[in-house]
């Protein structure tokens, strides 16, 4: 993006928007981001961490959050399209979670003979792929996804503009001669 600190954003030539592999990568660096946040915090208030909040998540989270939020930008809009309210939408979009939580992980269980993250010891657990006291959580994860995914959609790349050539130095004409310059040290 570029502008003077104002807030009007002037593209220039070769300026583009991220493209959807682009998009994909942001989105999955701003998942491990949640992810890790929601871990520390989740394991404080639970008694498991301490105060060096330590958050944790999987290599394999990058590409589900990566194509959970592409689809969320596709889910959202058509849902904005129906008229639905921001609260509605994020419930859709906290369904949309559970259900990305559940297949991601049960492609997993197929794929490599278990899932990285394992719910079976809550009650509120289904098949110990996903959490249904998450409920809130996911919620939230649904309404705070408009301005993150408005953000990343704003976003540009810009062809880098050359450096402009540094103007010679001309020095004045009191260096002209080896005399002048000595004159300047005599008082």
């Amino acid at each position: 993006m570029r502008g003077g600190g104002d807030t009007t954003c002037q593209i220039g030539p070769g300026d583009q928007r991220l493209g959807w592999l682009g998009r994909f990568i942001v989105y999955g660096l701003l998942g491990w981001c949640i992810e890790c946040l929601f871990t520390s915090v989740l394991d404080l208030a639970t008694g498991v961490g301490d105060l060096r909040l330590m958050g944790y998540s999987y290599l394999w989270m990058h590409p589900i959050w990566g194509a959970g939020l592409l689809l969320g930008e596709r889910l959202t809009g058509m849902l904005q399209r129906v008229g639905l309210s921001r609260a509605t939408r994020a419930l859709v979009g906290m369904a949309v979670c559970f259900a990305v939580e559940y297949v991601a992980g049960a492609v997993l269980v197929a794929a490599i003979g278990r899932c990285p993250w394992d719910y079976s010891a809550s009650p509120w657990n289904v098949n110990g792929l996903i959490r249904l006291d998450y409920a809130p959580f996911w919620w939230l994860c649904g309404w705070l996804y408009e301005p993150m995914g408005s953000l990343v959609r704003r976003v540009r790349i810009g062809a880098a503009e050359p450096e402009p050539e540094p103007e010679p130095v001309t020095p004045p004409e009191l260096w002209a001669s080896r005399e002048a310059r000595a004159s300047l040290y005599r008082g």
